[in-house]
């Protein structure tokens, strides 16, 4: 090494050929990489800095550099009141590293997540720390962003309704008082953990538990909800969601509608009318089925399916989300492409658990095929093959192929063999009428059903 001494650091090097190259007092050369991050603080933000962030790996000696060669250039004891240093970013566990080839970009992570998510994602682990991104912490972030979207839809639907034209205040005793204090214990948290070296972390876990109470509230029998306390706490979350970036808009709460014009919902009526004239024809069609004689049992199931078809399928494509509850349905306008996102992510899960359980189901059915098979084989048979020459009357082999007597163990083994085999030919004949070859038939033909349907939803 060229340093005389470990703590030395070079502030303008000589350029090698090819290079780009600046005159000098020293030389035709170039400034060190130290010096063009001062350069550039200094001529941007000038002799005092309050607060110079950067990677954990760049605490020295970077930062150390920097700070020596600024503080000597402007005269100053203090260049940087504060240095942030955060953690580096691992790929299912392993440090994101070109090396490993497990390194991703923004815009590859917004090919599979939206920006929300992600952000949610980092604001669940310690800035200072390293960050994981990985299959676990991206659905913990779907499933935390979830959980955000319910409560704004619940305190949404109560908003809507004529709220302040009923009785206003605390009607619910003690779960009032409850569900208030925990807001109250939240809002405190919150602020505590941010004050803690911006524990974003915690702070989210105060949100949520808030927001956990609040949904037990809203599911207590013959609940008469505080919709005052429950709009200051959907306010209260959207205020934090947005300082950290997770929310934006003007929305008093909840994550709006968004992705599309504001004015689509009032400008798109048609529709809407398409909607509802399709719908209602789908049901007229069903009752007038069932007035010309048809299954009346069947038709009131064509209507269900109608309903949730509705549900499901055909109001999502206008924005509008429906969820059945015990109290009635609730309904919110949200984006149609989020929701056509959701309705797909919910599909595939569905295929995936559907493929699942038709595999298992195909085990155990050629399980049991095989298992008949082998059960169909007469006892008395079972070891009439070439590798011997007599039997006994109950088919157990006496002598080998070559005339050398078969051993009493092996004999007692035979045996005990054709006596379970007794057993397993006995129930196979009294299930199947004595017929196991229908039996068989039937079973193989349903093998020969979840293959097909296997087949299908592999396409």
């Amino acid at each position: 090494s060229e340093k005389r001494n470990p703590s030395d650091f070079a502030l303008w090097k000589a350029s090698k050929p090819g290079e780009p190259a600046w005159e000098s007092p020293f030389g035709p050369g170039r400034p060190g990489w130290h010096i063009e991050c001062s350069v550039v603080a200094g001529d941007i933000l000038g002799e005092r800095i309050d607060i110079h962030s950067g990677g954990e790996d760049l605490k020295f000696p970077h930062h150390d550099n920097e700070l020596a060669q600024s503080e000597a250039c402007f005269g100053c004891n203090q260049w940087v009141n504060y240095f942030t240093h955060t953690g580096h970013l691992h790929i299912q566990g392993l440090k994101m590293s070109k090396s490993l080839k497990n390194f991703i970009t923004i815009r590859q992570a917004l090919e599979h997540n939206t920006a929300r998510q992600l952000r949610i994602m980092f604001l669940l682990q310690a800035w200072d720390q390293p960050m994981n991104y990985s299959d676990q912490t991206i659905d913990d972030a779907r499933s935390k962003e979830a959980a955000f979207k319910s409560f704004f839809r619940e305190v949404e639907a109560l908003v809507r309704d004529d709220y302040l034209a009923q009785e206003v205040g605390w009607r619910m005793a003690d779960h009032d008082h409850k569900l208030a204090d925990a807001y109250l214990a939240g809002r405190q948290s919150v602020h505590e953990s941010l004050l803690d070296n911006f524990n974003t972390k915690d702070a989210m876990s105060a949100l949520l538990k808030v927001i956990n109470e609040a949904n037990t509230y809203l599911r207590l029998p013959q609940v008469r909800p505080s919709v005052l306390l429950l709009r200051a706490i959907a306010t209260y979350v959207t205020q934090i969601l947005k300082i950290f970036g997770v929310i934006d808009g003007e929305d008093e709460f909840g994550f709006g509608s968004g992705g599309g014009d504001a004015n689509a919902t009032s400008s798109g009526g048609e529709q809407y009318i398409e909607t509802l004239v399709s719908f209602r024809e789908s049901i007229r069609n069903a009752a007038l089925e069932a007035a010309k004689g048809g299954d009346s049992k069947a038709a009131i199931q064509a209507v269900l399916q109608i309903c949730d078809a509705l549900r499901d399928e055909v109001l999502p494509k206008v924005g509008v989300r429906l969820e059945d509850r015990p109290t009635g349905t609730m309904w919110n306008l949200e984006d149609p492409e989020v929701m056509a996102k959701e309705l797909a992510e919910k599909a595939a899960k569905e295929k995936e658990a559907q493929i699942s359980k038709l595999e298992k189901q195909l085990i155990a059915r050629e399980k049991e095929c095989e298992k008949m098979k082998n059960s169909m084989v007469k006892p008395e048979d079972m070891f009439r093959t070439n590798e011997f020459k007599e039997w006994d009357e109950s088919g157990v082999p006496t002598t080998l192929a070559n005339g050398d007597p078969v051993s009493g163990g092996q004999m007692k083994k035979k045996k005990k063999a054709i006596d379970k085999q007794s057993k397993a030919f006995k129930d196979l004949m009294e299930k199947s009428g004595n017929n196991p070859q229908e039996l068989l038939s039937a079973a193989q033909k349903e093998v020969d059903g979840i293959k097909e349907k296997l087949s299908s939803l592999s396409l």
